[in-house]
């Protein structure tokens, strides 16, 4: 590991002129690994030849001791570089497990943002921030996907503790969405230096659809362009959006978490196009996941740990619990908290420094929802409707 370690701080990765935000984009200012001398975790510069659990309790208390003064998580461990999403994602974990003092953190970050960030006629959170100091990356986009999750994590906070602390700032996000919605009821990308992104992503509008439950005339009109404009009945998919006919693997299972069942015969296609064996980069071991796109034969831990929510949503139990028992193999341990260990982005071919050998918050909190059975995209007029097991 070299001290200094400059990773890819791009915006997004753009296929046929569509911008698929992802939430990889990394910077890591200087790295510092630490001497635990713990059984399990970090001694020295080797890790532990005792294999890292596939714990709740473990990948959680490592989510807590990632979290700055600030509030706000750094994407990767060891890392300053802080996005919006994997933050939400982190408040909805906080919020689940009794701890919404850790939420409110991240939530009053962002509140005292909001002058600043909803002026003029560019409004929505900047994508990235920086962990430890709270400077704004003021050339990433206003990407309404992770808006629509900082909507989704104060919604929960809101029903679970019964108050209206963080009103305002939800209201401020779902009206910033709601003015970037089309004619045709889809709801464009946001804004980049250059101005408004006119491409419409179907991951994005599916956040927005979990996002958007207190508006139910803008929330239809998101359903009706998913369900009329983005959906290939044909071959049971959603393309990946507006401008792109090709599928992502979050098509699949972020329609089963937002839509409910009812889409879940689009995790056969999953399946058909997205299903992979690599050799973890980090434990050298092989195991069975999903890549993000096609054609990629690396694992994407993150996504696979959506696809595990996405099949205990269906009520494919049995599915779902040998993709856990998959996922073990990619655990590492911790090279900074004693006692912690999670998941990095990828097994390999990873599209920054780190990607494969640093846990990573979005990965870590998708296994966790996995593991504990919760879908972060439910809504209310969603409980219950889980099908039976199906396999």
């Amino acid at each position: 590991m070299q001290m200094g370690e400059v990773q890819d701080a791009g915006g997004g990765v753009t296929i046929l002129g569509l911008l698929v935000q992802r939430s990889v984009r990394l910077v890591s200012g200087v790295a510092v690994v630490l001497a635990v001398g713990a059984v399990g975790c970090v001694s020295g510069p080797r890790f532990h030849r005792v294999p890292a659990p596939l714990d709740a309790a473990m990948l959680y208390s490592w989510l807590t001791q990632q979290q700055e003064v600030t509030g706000l998580l750094g994407n990767q461990e060891n890392d300053d570089f802080s996005g919006v999403y994997p933050n939400a994602m982190a408040a909805i974990c906080f919020i689940h497990e009794g701890d919404p003092a850790r939420a409110e953190k991240i939530f009053q970050f962002f509140d005292a943002q909001l002058a600043r960030e909803y002026q003029g006629p560019h409004v929505g959170f900047h994508q990235f921030w920086s962990a430890r100091t709270g400077a704004v990356h003021a050339d990433t986009d206003r990407w309404i996907g992770d808006n629509a999750w900082l909507l989704i994590a104060l919604n929960y906070y809101h029903r679970e503790t019964g108050t209206k602390r963080f009103e305002t700032l939800a209201q401020r996000i779902a009206s910033g969405l709601i003015s970037l919605q089309d004619s045709d009821g889809g709801i464009f990308s946001g804004y980049n230096v250059a101005g408004l992104m006119e491409s419409k992503s179907t991951e994005g509008n599916l956040d927005c659809y979990a996002a958007l439950v207190d508006y139910p005339r803008e929330r239809a009109r998101v359903h009706h362009w998913l369900t009329n404009e983005m959906w290939v009945a044909e071959t049971q998919r959603f393309r990946m959006g507006s401008t792109v006919d090709e599928s992502a693997l979050d098509g699949s299972s972020w329609s089963v978490g937002a839509l409910g069942p009812s889409c879940s015969g689009t995790l056969a296609y999953a399946e058909a196009h997205f299903l992979t064996t690599d050799r973890s980069r980090h434990t050298k071991q092989e195991l069975l996941g999903f890549s993000d796109f096609i054609g990629k034969e690396r694992i994407w831990l993150e996504g696979t740990g959506q696809m595990i929510v996405a099949y205990k949503v269906a009520g494919m139990s049995s599915k779902a619990e040998r993709h856990l028992t998959e996922l073990q193999k990619a655990v590492i341990w911790s090279r900074r908290f004693k006692g912690a260990c999670g998941l990095p982005c990828f097994t390999s071919d990873p599209d920054w420094k780190g990607a494969a050998e640093k846990i990573f918050v979005p990965a870590q909190t998708w296994a966790l929802f996995a593991l504990w059975g919760f879908n972060p995209m439910e809504t209310p007029d969603q409980v219950g409707m889980k099908e039976g097991d199906r396999n």
